[in-house]
């Protein structure tokens, strides 16, 4: 598909016909992914009002991780990562808000009134959610190193916007990645995969408590959801690039 970016105009065209075009490009991990994001968007139908804190970080998770499917399939695979980043992280606090609701969990202010999210405050609640929930808190902890490198200007991050031509002559630089099916369908499955395992997260929080009200057909639709990611999952690795790419970590 010939990208077009030389002017803004051509850039926005660009980018509205890769998202239109995804099923045709990714097929069943562009469908599923964007499954997951409104599954994630819509499952949650009422919060209790004194859950304030909570709907807050739902609110911030939920754009983040539609956001991240949107750069995935525009090509944006750094923007993409940071998003799910934040999904990452505003989960975390979500499923600490069901539990524990009062502001003072989550900012502090000083005596002219501004406001410290505090990283010492969100050490707490990445502590609390260790100990309760130490399964999820691992799996949060890993993608997070994952995405550590992404996050920051390097060498490697450059191959996805800079080439030179055969010839040596001259120098391409892209606004779009250079496309790979194999990565873009890995990374649509990850987007998919954090955001199936944070539902599972805050509804499991919810249980001890039962401040959020869950569509009632929630669980048969998650578990679907899940096997669906799991056989995605086990496509991935019979692929031959993920063979060789486990056999050089060896």
């Amino acid at each position: 598909m010939a990208l077009k970016q030389p002017t803004l105009e051509e850039i926005v065209d660009s980018e509205r016909q890769l998202v239109l075009t995804a099923d045709e490009r990714y097929g069943k991990y562009s469908r599923h992914a964007r499954e997951c994001a409104f599954f994630t968007s819509q499952c949650i139908i009422s919060v209790a009002l004194d859950r304030l804190m909570f709907a807050r970080f739902f609110s911030l998770m939920k754009k983040q991780l539609m956001l991240a499917f949107l750069s995935t399939l525009r090509l944006h695979k750094v923007q993409a990562m940071m998003n799910l980043r934040q999904v990452l992280e505003a989960g975390a606090a979500a499923a600490f808000a069901i539990a524990n609701p009062e502001p003072e969990h989550f900012a502090i202010s000083d005596a002219q009134g501004f406001i410290d999210p505090s990283r010492e405050l969100a050490t707490k609640r990445y502590r609390w959610l260790a100990q309760r929930f130490p399964e999820a808190s691992a799996a949060i902890r890993e993608k997070k190193e994952m995405m550590h490198n992404l996050a920051h200007a390097n060498i490697v991050l450059t191959s996805k916007t800079f080439e030179v031509n055969e010839a040596g002559n001259e120098i391409i630089t892209r606004f779009f990645d250079l496309e790979d099916e194999y990565h873009v369908k890995v990374d649509l499955w990850l987007t998919a995969s954090i955001s199936i395992e944070l539902m599972n997260l805050l509804y499991c929080v919810n249980k001890e408590h039962d401040v959020l009200k869950f569509i009632p057909n929630f669980e048969s639709n998650f578990d679907r959801i899940y096997e669906d990611n799991i056989a995605l999952l086990t496509e991935m690795k019979s692929n031959e690039r993920y063979k060789r790419m486990l056999n050089l970590s060896k």
